[in-house]
């Protein structure tokens, strides 16, 4: 499970008659649709599917981002376990167990699913193969990691220019989708919900 969150992470978190841009142009578009994105909040539902397409855990909680690499994902159900970086720091907490992870935010962490929505243009460029599919007003976004060894394909969905959903396919064919459910988008978040407060959580004193 941990490996999991920190794929969505640190992912995350993120998403067809269709047609095709060029490589180039996926990347143009996808940076000038998350230039305008500096900050999210949402609740979330997740699914992951094994590679025979069978439900194997299903799970809802919140979530909230903010430009550069600030990120607090808290799955509520069926498990309590919360990720948190501060952009230096990241800390997974798993509330059932009363256990908590530290380690420093990394190079690595930072082409995580979630973190990819602060990523420059240069950065999508060095370390993905891009693809836009799209129909009607709903555009797909295909990322390919050059370096696979995180996870296989990330897809970013916007509807209406609106980012609503992810999708991820790791090196084992294990299939995550994650919906964001009423999502605000650039509102004004408090830097504390970035950090993470031990006196607040059991058996971290």
């Amino acid at each position: 499970m941990t490996t999991m969150y920190r794929m969505i992470a640190g992912a995350l978190l993120s998403l067809l008659a269709l047609t095709s841009a060029h490589a180039d142009s996926a990347a143009e578009q996808l940076h000038t649709q998350l230039a305008d994105l500096n900050s999210l909040e949402a609740q979330f539902q997740q699914q992951v599917k094994d590679s025979d397409g069978e439900l194997v855990q299903e799970s809802t909680g919140t979530l909230a981002l903010q430009r550069p690499n600030r990120l607090r994902w808290e799955s509520q159900s069926p498990y309590h376990y919360l990720l948190v970086s501060d952009g230096k720091t990241l800390w997974r907490y798993d509330a059932d167990l009363e256990q908590l992870n530290e380690e420093p935010f990394d190079s690595q962490l930072a082409q995580a699913p979630a973190m990819i929505l602060s990523a420059s243009r240069e950065q999508l460029d060095a370390q993905f193969n891009i693809e836009l599919q799209q129909r009607g007003s709903t555009r797909d976004y295909i990322l390919q990691p050059q370096d696979e060894q995180m996870y296989r394909q990330l897809v970013l969905r916007f509807e209406g220019g609106k980012l609503t959903a992810m999708e991820l396919i790791d090196n084992l064919e294990q299939y995550t989708h994650i919906e964001f459910i009423e999502p605000h988008y650039n509102p004004s978040l408090k830097d504390a919900l970035f950090y993470f407060d031990k006196s607040q959580w059991p058996g971290t004193s």
